[in-house]
């Protein structure tokens, strides 16, 4: 990245509207009824409150950034999963991720906004807003956590050895009961008698989080866009851990599937996600 620009001002822009965008979903869950419709799959949900969401991400990234391409979940703004213009630079923004737990009333979904340089993710900021939480970080500028209380804290991955000990994460695709897809039931059955145990809490940006802040020894999944991992892997790159694909590979953003762990476990993990 010689001669490329400082990175943290992308981050404080990031940061300022991946707080405006919880905002307006905070806003929705209390002044509307939250009405769900399909994305294709019946269980694929989008609500009003993605497109307002993304609407307020994009049309200020845009504006901010008129040279950089935007590469949106839901279309808003943008053409859906087509960036805005070829660039070096390309945001990559999950408005809402974790819709479902969102629709249901669950408090874990986040809104997500990464920078590519080039295919690789630089900047990345997760704003749970019904946490308090939010996750941001640069490429060599570390990652943090920063809660409704103000507290900055650096995030650091697990020192966890021991595949018994890990606490691991994973999720289940959408499409998972369509002909020739991987439901994920023979990956657990191969690793879940192995570890302290598993976790699935329905938001693959902040289960990269938690890998990065050392709550998640590891995490895994499939079928993967890269408004879903983008922003988390940021993180754990900087937090000392490994982010690739299920062969070790850097086919993870484009890729749909992604592996991530603290590093000591990374090597153990994979050979059991090959059986």
């Amino acid at each position: 990245m010689i001669g490329t620009p400082d990175l943290l001002p992308f981050l404080q822009t990031a940061r300022a509207l991946a707080q405006q965008a919880g905002d307006e979903l905070l806003r929705f869950r209390r002044d509307h009824v939250v009405r769900a419709e399909s994305k294709g799959r019946r269980r694929e949900l989008v609500t009003a409150a993605d497109r307002a969401a993304e609407r307020i991400v994009v049309q200020g990234l845009l504006a901010a950034f008129p040279d950089h391409g935007v590469l949106a979940e839901e279309g808003v703004l943008t053409t859906q999963g087509v960036a805005s213009k070829q660039s070096d630079w390309t945001w990559i923004v999950d408005p809402l991720d974790g819709t479902t737990n969102y629709v249901h009333g669950l408090v874990h979904f986040a809104v997500a906004i990464a920078l590519a340089f080039r295919n690789e993710p630089v900047v990345g900021v997760v704003h749970a807003p019904a946490l308090g939480d939010t996750f941001f970080g640069a490429k060599g500028h570390g990652a943090f956590r920063s809660g409704g209380d103000g507290v900055q804290q650096r995030l650091a991955v697990s020192p966890t050895d021991e595949f018994a000990d890990a606490l691991l994460a994973t999720g289940f695709s959408y499409n998972r009961n369509e002909p020739g897809r991987d439901d994920n039931t023979g990956h657990i059955r191969a690793i879940l008698p192995h570890c302290r145990d598993l976790r699935r809490l329905g938001s693959a940006e902040l289960d990269l989080c938690y890998v990065a802040a050392g709550v998640y020894d590891g995490y895994w999944e499939r079928y993967l866009a890269p408004y879903d991992v983008a922003a988390g892997a940021v993180f754990v790159r900087e937090a000392g851990g490994r982010v690739t694909d299920w062969k070790g590979g850097e086919d993870w953003l484009f890729g749909e599937q992604v592996c991530a762990t603290n590093g000591r476990l990374h090597s153990e993990l994979l050979q059991k996600l090959a059986t």
